[in-house]
């Protein structure tokens, strides 16, 4: 028996919400004393642009702001309380990671696990009814998005801002499907994000880290697995899946193509992503943020629209799309760089 089961819906999705973003808003603050205390801080110097010794460990204020909602929403559903557990696992690898590095084989290898965690409990991609191919897309999809809200979490706000939007997406889709256990679990993480986000907003009084930005994105990957998406339709569960990470799976594509065309490692950090170059435009960060989040929140909303339609209609959509996505690539790769910044990314098929 789950404890949000009983309530009315109402109250059952306003707690999961509330919670976790009145938990996050009051952790927020302790945890940066924390980091203060301890001098766990991004120093300015070098390539780096803010002006102040900034907190990291935003990441404990997201999972602490999280966990009791979390563990409700779970209850002694086994799919679920993995998803929480992975989730947390990865962010103590990014909290070991932001206090003193780690490998990146290391973090790729903890990915793969999470993934395959959820396979084995029955979260699984589910696009082609075959486990030899549903296995490795599966561990493949976790490690992308993990490592694209790691790529994005490179400015004040946008993982944070972007990862609320993708798991209100996600909640709005479970919900029109009376999934209310996905539906409570993707509102607390939209929540936690959400509370964060009041201290992350430019200019940042604290940085998510890797801590956060993992523990995001593997929440974020293993709920557009869990949603109930029409099986034997591959079209509109891919489509779907997609569109909820839009925003980190573009940034993702357009730094990868940049340093393969400019043949630099791609296990280097650069600024080389989509907001340092909007930035070169004249953009400020807070126009750069609030550009992403309504384009992300453009994106959820097309998902949940698309995930009904028939494979034909998706099919004709998703390569209007396809055109979108390619000519916003060519424009954004056209744009100057500027020099390097602030960059928190990781360094890795992760980093940014």
């Amino acid at each position: 028996m789950n404890f949000l089961e009983n309530l009315d819906p109402a109250i059952r999705y306003s707690l999961a919400f509330m919670l976790p973003l009145i938990g996050a808003m009051t952790l927020t603050p302790a945890v940066a004393r924390l980091a203060h205390r301890y001098d766990v801080l991004d120093h300015p110097g070098g390539h780096k642009v803010h002006s102040q010794a900034t907190p990291y460990l935003g990441g404990i204020a997201v999972g602490g702001g999280l966990i009791l909602v979390g563990v409700m929403a779970a209850g002694t559903n086994g799919e679920l309380l993995t998803i929480l557990g992975g989730g947390f696992v990865l962010g103590i690898v990014g909290l070991r990671d932001d206090l003193r590095s780690v490998s990146p084989w290391w973090r790729l290898g903890f990915e793969a696990a999470a993934g395959l965690a959820l396979w084995f409990v029955g979260v699984r991609a589910g696009v082609f009814d075959l486990a030899f191919t549903d296995l490795p897309l599966t561990v493949l999809w976790v490690a992308v998005v993990v490592n694209a809200f790691n790529f994005i979490d490179n400015m004040d706000g946008v993982a944070a801002g972007v990862a609320a939007c993708s798991a209100v997406g996600i909640a709005a889709v479970a919900g029109h499907n009376d999934d209310f256990l996905v539906t409570s679990f993707a509102l607390a993480a939209a929540g936690a994000a959400a509370g964060f986000l009041r201290y992350n907003f430019p200019p940042a009084q604290i940085f998510l880290g890797d801590a956060g930005s993992m523990l995001l994105g593997f929440l974020i990957a293993a709920l557009t697995l869990k949603l109930d998406l029409p099986v034997g339709e591959a079209a509109p569960r891919a489509l779907t899946t997609v569109l909820l990470a839009a925003v980190p799976l573009f940034d993702l594509s357009l730094v990868m193509v940049a340093r393969t065309l400019g043949r630099r490692p791609l296990m280097t950090g650069g600024t080389d992503h989509t907001t340092h170059r909007l930035r070169q435009r004249g953009f400020s960060g807070r126009t750069v943020l609030l550009l992403l989040i309504a384009v992300q929140t453009l994106c959820s909303g097309f998902a949940f629209w698309m995930y009904q339609q028939s494979s034909v209609t998706v099919i004709a959509a998703g390569g209007l799309l396809g055109v979108v996505w390619l000519l916003m690539l060519a424009c954004l790769l056209c744009m100057p760089t500027p020099g390097r910044t602030r960059d928190v990314d990781a360094q890795i098929v992760v980093a940014s």
